[in-house]
């Protein structure tokens, strides 16, 4: 186990405890967007990150500073410009159902029932009809979604979708999940329920998770560490880490310290973006 629970709440392990020989690296990542273009977009530059095996890390920083870059690099759906991406000490060079990557829009089949649509990478994998029906029914329980197995992705709210989303990640029993603003389009309440769902299924699961949020509280309720990046091109700008026991107290005087600290990370990195988005 890389967690444990204390009077209820999920207590992060100190850095020290994580397996860091293992999981993901990336070494000097740099990412350019139309390098040959008379106006190439650098992205990220010189990206230096460990996410140890069973760790939650969250990307944080403004718009376009290329925290989606780098999970799609991590992915294996783009190429680095520059550097080297691994997980368990082999270079990521193409998609792997290790690696489940979650958009902010949840990806669904609309012509699949949400049971078909969990099950679709399992029946690519040529596995039995029993075991995937036992599959599905495990992983609807999982994600909360019981009973709704014969819908369709448009009879689900939103929150429902992306659990199904989820769902299918899981189904693939990935060692590491890349989430790029799973929660973003949900309304405030879903959108907290979900943050819980998501530690109970970390929890579960004993994935490394690397989320990529807009959201102060969102990254605070959530991860063991915040990266915070600098407007573009992306690089790491601090580490934040939150040695607090989930459920967390956003309003406790340590979670609002840490809250400031992030707001004064990112008030000068936006000012940035928005400057150069001006004299562009």
């Amino acid at each position: 186990m890389y967690r444990k629970k204390c009077f209820g709440g999920l207590v992060p392990l100190p850095l020290g405890l994580y397996d860091m020989t293992l999981g993901l690296k990336i070494k000097n990542i740099s990412k350019t967007w139309n390098p040959d273009s008379v106006n190439p977009v650098v992205a990220l530059k010189n990206i230096n990150l460990d996410v140890a095996l069973g760790e939650f890390v969250v990307l944080l920083g403004p718009s376009g500073c290329g925290k989606s870059s780098l999970l799609y690099i991590l992915a294996g759906l783009e190429d680095a410009s520059r550097g080297v991406a691994e997980f368990d000490g082999r270079q990521i060079v193409k998609p792997s159902p290790e690696r489940g990557l979650i958009f902010q829009e949840a990806s669904l089949y609309p012509w699949l029932t949400v049971k078909d649509n969990i099950t679709f990478g399992l029946k690519i994998s040529g596995l039995s009809a029993s075991k995937k029906e036992a599959a599905a029914e495990k992983l609807l329980k999982l994600v909360g979604l019981k009973g709704t197995g014969d819908q369709r992705p448009h009879q689900l709210s939103g929150g429902m979708r992306q659990r199904a989303a989820l769902a299918r990640a899981l189904a693939m029993e990935p060692k590491v999940l890349l989430m790029d603003e799973p929660f973003a389009a949900l309304d405030i309440q879903t959108r907290s329920r979900m943050q819980t769902h998501l530690l109970d299924i970390w929890q579960a699961s004993q994935a490394s998770i690397l989320l990529v949020t807009h959201s102060i509280d969102e990254a605070l309720a959530l991860a063991d560490r915040v990266i915070v990046f600098t407007s573009r091109p992306g690089k790491i700008k601090d580490e934040i880490i939150v040695n607090e026991a989930r459920p967390r107290d956003l309003r406790s005087p340590k979670m609002i310290k840490l809250a400031r600290r992030c707001e004064e990370l990112l008030a000068e990195e936006v000012e940035k973006a928005f400057k150069e988005q001006e004299t562009a």
